[in-house]
């Protein structure tokens, strides 16, 4: 991905998810933080592994959206330790908030994911 663009998403906040439901099949969306580190996308799940991490794993397909900017990706639950923990500390690094949480043991049990982009598309 373009430094520029990846700098100018990494402004924003939240992104939008899109994960297929395990068993429905029907599209389920959340409103996500996110970390963009070049074409991969990491996000993170609360420790009682909410529904859209349980969704990913029956079928890593995924829809993300940031800003203007779509894509469609692969998305995986993290299971290495040492990764896991590098994927949080991203969060920390990016999110004041997350910082505030770390001490009460915020962003230490949550669930890291990654997703593998495909190209973006940019909307009107």
């Amino acid at each position: 991905m373009d430094a520029r663009l990846s700098r100018r998403l990494n402004r924003r906040w939240n992104c939008h998810l899109t994960t297929t439901g395990r068993k429905t099949g029907k599209p389920r969306s959340v409103t996500i933080w996110f970390v963009l580190d070049g074409d991969t996308l990491f996000l993170t799940g609360g420790a009682k592994k909410p529904q859209w991490c349980r969704n990913l794993r029956a079928c890593g397909e995924v829809r993300v959206v940031i800003g203007a900017v779509e894509w469609t990706g692969v998305a995986e639950v993290i299971e290495d330790a040492n990764f896991a923990r590098r994927i949080r500390q991203k969060f920390v690094d990016k999110y004041w908030l997350a910082r505030i949480a770390r001490p009460f043991g915020g962003y230490t049990r949550s669930v890291p994911v990654r997703v593998s982009l495909f190209e973006p598309r940019e909307n009107p």
